[in-house]
């Protein structure tokens, strides 16, 4: 679809009808002639028909033809929606991200000894490249490194010890033959400054910082000065303390007042409030039952007017419900955990199981998209 102005001296063709009616109201108070129009063209199947038109003699332009204000007037509201959602659109490298009309997924590449599902088998850089190749393959939308264990009880490791397990990962996948693996967006599962700011230069695009920035606020500037997208998530105390501190008196509204806190924070810091995802903390200081009620009401953070991460995969509430001790036998109940967060507004959902979650993906996003 296209428009065109059409005057004496002038003929110019518009994408936009909202653009191409801002020049010619522009240009009513430069008609000098009685005998001169400003006439708008709307392109159809059998040419130009006009649609708009202003002449000296009209105190107010004229819409021609049956229906045309309300084809016009829905014309409005189509591109007001499209620029609404290019703005919470977001490009990284050759990928695009719009929010709301699929679930996108981040596969988790833990390249640490010690993590809850997988630790130690991909803390070489030989075997992550190899996990990163099959999760790029399954069609994953981001990959998520992380070079330190947040399950619960897990002791900090150093930052030099983060650094040596995550930037060489970073620095190979960017170097790889394959084009799918050297262009994929990678996020980096840390806490700290000095980790973001070395992965951010290594190649990497977006921090998710599981304190929400509270560890080290620093880590806030850090992804301002990089202009990166940042995650922020939910959190009570540290991985060793945090299953103490499940006492709530208002969860749904504690999780949402603590993210809108760091969210505000992050802006201050220099951070595009567009950029900024919010993630309501599964499986940290929560118990099973706060697991549940958090995706049967993952709506209450709409409010915050952020894209919704979800990272429910292989966790231990699935397995004490399921009585399923081993994590990676947790993959059914992990489908039916991430059916239900798309159903409650998830934007993005955090896996380990990259082909089967593509799949239970696509299905819920046909039920509820």
């Amino acid at each position: 679809m296209a428009f065109k102005i059409v005057t004496p001296g002038y003929e110019e063709v518009f994408e936009r009808w909202t653009d191409a009616l801002e020049v010619a109201n522009s240009m009513k108070s430069s008609l000098k002639s009685w005998f001169k129009d400003i006439r708008i063209l709307e392109e159809t199947g059998t040419g130009w028909t006009p649609i708009w038109t202003f002449g000296r003699g009209r105190s107010h332009p004229e819409y021609l033809g049956p229906g045309t204000y309300d084809r016009l007037a829905r014309l409005f509201i189509e591109e007001a929606q499209t620029e609404s959602k290019s703005s919470q659109m977001w490009r990284i490298r050759d990928r695009e991200f719009v929010w709301g009309d699929r679930t996108y997924l981040m596969g988790v590449l833990n390249v640490t000894p010690d993590s809850f599902s997988d630790g130690g088998e991909f803390n070489t850089v030989e075997t992550a490249l190899i996990q990163a190749k099959h999760l790029v393959e399954a069609k994953m939308d981001i990959l998520d490194i992380g070079g330190q264990s947040a399950r619960p009880g897990s002791k900090p490791t150093t930052r030099e010890e983060e650094i040596n397990r995550v930037i060489p990962v970073i620095e190979a996948i960017r170097s790889a033959s394959h084009d799918w693996l050297r262009e994929i967006p990678i996020s980096v599962d840390t806490t700290r400054a000095e980790v973001a700011k070395a992965a951010l230069d290594a190649g990497a695009d977006i921090i998710n910082d599981i304190s929400g920035g509270t560890y080290e606020p620093e880590i806030l500037e850090v992804t301002a000065a990089f202009d990166a997208p940042i995650m922020l998530m939910h959190l009570r105390g540290t991985p060793e303390t945090m299953q103490q501190m499940t006492d709530y008196d208002d969860l749904m509204g504690e999780i949402v007042r603590f993210l809108a806190a760091q969210a505000d924070k992050a802006v201050a810091a220099g951070i595009d409030s567009k950029k900024i995802v919010v993630d309501p903390g599964i499986g940290f200081a929560k118990t099973v039952r706060q697991n549940i009620t958090i995706l049967q009401e993952l709506e209450a953070l709409k409010v915050l007017n952020c894209p919704i991460l979800v990272g429910t995969s292989r966790k231990s509430f699935i397995g004490k419900i399921l009585d399923q001790p081993e994590a990676k036998d947790r993959v059914w109940g992990t489908a039916a955990t991430c059916g239900c967060a798309i159903a409650h507004g998830a934007d993005i959902l955090r896996v380990h199981d990259g082909p089967q979650m593509r799949d239970v993906c696509r299905m819920a996003d046909e039920l509820w998209r």
